[in-house]
This record gives structure tokens, C-alpha cells and sequence, in this order.
């Protein structure tokens, strides 16, 4: 089985490829969880700003240059913003 790389998934993603958000969503899910979680201190409201962050992502039509910017930085901060604003 081949690696399908972060760049790869966003662009499907970007195509509605919903397979390629549950496996985007697998990779970072904890990661993503743990910043909520550390920023609303509520369980409850760290997975929302979770979900919203995906939500955001499915319903999102903007590209990003991948040379200034990966993936995970773009969900990094995307989890930030939505566990502020759930704070």
C-alpha cells in the first residue's frame, strides 16, 4: 500500500473525496484534539472545535501555496482558531 501524502488528501479533499477526509482526519485527530482540549479545557468543546475544523476544511474551496505552507500547519492553526473561539 502506497503513502498518500497530506498534499494529496487536502486535494482530494478539495474534490469532495470523503475518504480522503476520514483518512486526513485519522492521521491528526489526536494531535488536533489534544490542542483543542488544552485551549477550552472541556472535553465537550475540544471535539467541537474538532469538528468544526473539518467541517471548515470539507465545506472550504480555498487553496494554499503548499511552498510557504503544509497541511498540518494549516490544521494546527485552524484547531487554535476554533478552540479560541469555543474558549
Amino acid at each position: 500500500m502506497s503513502f498518500i501524502t497530506d498534499r494529496e488528501l487536502y486535494e482530494r479533499i478539495q474534490q469532495k473525496d470523503a475518504l480522503a477526509l476520514e483518512l486526513l482526519y485519522n492521521r491528526y485527530e489526536r494531535i488536533l484534539y489534544a490542542v483543542t482540549l488544552r485551549l477550552t479545557t472541556r472535553p465537550d468543546l475540544a471535539e467541537a472545535a474538532l469538528v468544526t475544523v473539518f467541517t471548515d476544511l470539507w465545506h472550504s474551496h480555498v487553496s494554499f501555496d503548499f511552498s510557504t505552507r503544509t497541511v498540518r500547519s494549516h490544521l494546527l492553526a485552524s484547531a487554535q482558531q476554533s478552540a479560541l473561539r469555543f474558549a
